[in-house]
């Protein structure tokens, strides 16, 4: 049973979210068919039932869809097949982040590619972070479930020197602007989530910056902020905002379906936020659960670097030691997946309280 259907009363709505799904050449080549199409599906498909039972479903596309026109590519300027967006929604995600450091690796076509991919997808999901005009911008994103609305607005530290356009193309932090935005989220919806695409990359310690912009944010009033960036698990924390509000930072979650041939196993581990919103409570997020996800894939032929890898994402809780041995990076010097490994990372890092 997912944590949807075990923990939200019929008054409140069920959230789970994930981190960066970030497409590496690996990843697409593994998903590569005979007839030249993609299909990611059995990539996701452990995770298919807790993500399709809850009501929002969030995740960061952390590699755009710049154009299947283009030659697909990886870091660092990744281009990733549109066949992610069909696949991520048909594993139950619904609730998309375009806001990152990638958003403009393919240009401003690149981007306007992503968002009409989107735009085609809007019945299925809501994606939000990057946009056309000012007017785009200035309109804050709302997801009405069942009567709760639920605001997400998205920032990111930067574009990895590539400029858009316009300053309305993304935002970047600001704190008049995060000001401005969570004031006009809160009076059109009951909760108020934010993406923070933010930190530095490789360390499960947050920065001073990190936490300065959560303080902010909570004084604002935000209820939720969903981290992003360091390709690596951080702690999670209740904060304490100026008018004696809680909300719930989850500095990083990590990695999502990954090939990050620079990495080791901390970048294997991601995390899978679930928490449940009660719009009429004065603290509305409740039920906070943190389950750690592995991206599990196993050697190619070592003389022709052809056959499957077989990517999977894979609870932590149901991942075998069997299965660990055989995982790719214990091939690579440095590296070493176990499953007692990966409780060590993700125990030392994420509080006990959140993991129960």
């Amino acid at each position: 049973m997912g944590f949807s259907q075990a923990c939200a009363k019929d008054d409140e709505i069920s959230v789970e979210a994930v981190g960066d799904n970030l497409i590496h050449p690996a990843v697409y080549n593994d998903a590569r068919q005979v007839d030249g199409s993609y299909d990611f599906k059995p990539m996701y498909e452990p995770l298919k039932q807790r993500m399709s039972s809850a009501d929002i479903s969030f995740i960061n596309q952390e590699s755009p869809m710049g154009g299947d026109d283009k030659p697909f590519h990886g870091f660092k300027r990744f281009n990733t097949p549109s066949a992610v967006a069909g696949d991520i929604i048909d594993t139950g995600f619904n609730l998309v982040n375009g806001s990152n450091n990638h958003a403009l690796d393919q240009g401003m076509s690149g981007l306007y590619n992503e968002l009409s991919i989107w735009d085609h997808l809007k019945d299925q999901a809501t994606y939000t972070g990057t946009y056309r005009s000012q007017k785009e911008r200035d309109h804050i994103t709302v997801k009405n479930v069942n009567g709760t609305k639920v605001a997400l607005v998205s920032y990111t530290y930067g574009t990895n020197g590539i400029h858009p356009d316009h300053k309305y193309n993304i935002n970047r932090f600001d704190k008049k602007l995060i000001k401005r935005d969570i004031a006009q989220a809160k009076k059109v919806s009951d909760v108020v989530m934010v993406s923070a695409h933010w930190g530095k990359e490789g360390t499960h310690k947050v920065t001073d910056k990190q936490k300065d912009y959560a303080h902010y944010i909570a004084d604002q009033g935000a209820d939720v902020i969903i981290g992003t960036h360091p390709h690596v698990i951080q702690p999670m924390q209740w904060m304490k905002g100026k008018d004696g509000n809680k909300t719930l930072v989850a500095y990083s979650l990590g990695n999502f379906l990954n090939g990050q041939a620079t990495g080791d196993e901390n970048n294997i581990l991601g995390g899978n936020l679930h928490f449940d919103l009660d719009k009429n409570a004065k603290t509305k997020v409740k039920n906070v659960k943190w389950c750690a996800v592995v991206t599990h894939y196993e050697p190619q032929n070592a003389k022709t670097h052809k056959g499957k890898a077989h990517f999977k994402m894979i609870p932590l809780e149901d991942y075998k030691e069997k299965l660990a041995k055989k995982h790719r990076l214990n091939y690579k010097k440095g590296s070493h997946v176990s499953v007692d490994r990966l409780n060590d990372i993700n125990n030392d890092t994420i509080d006990e309280k959140f993991r129960k």
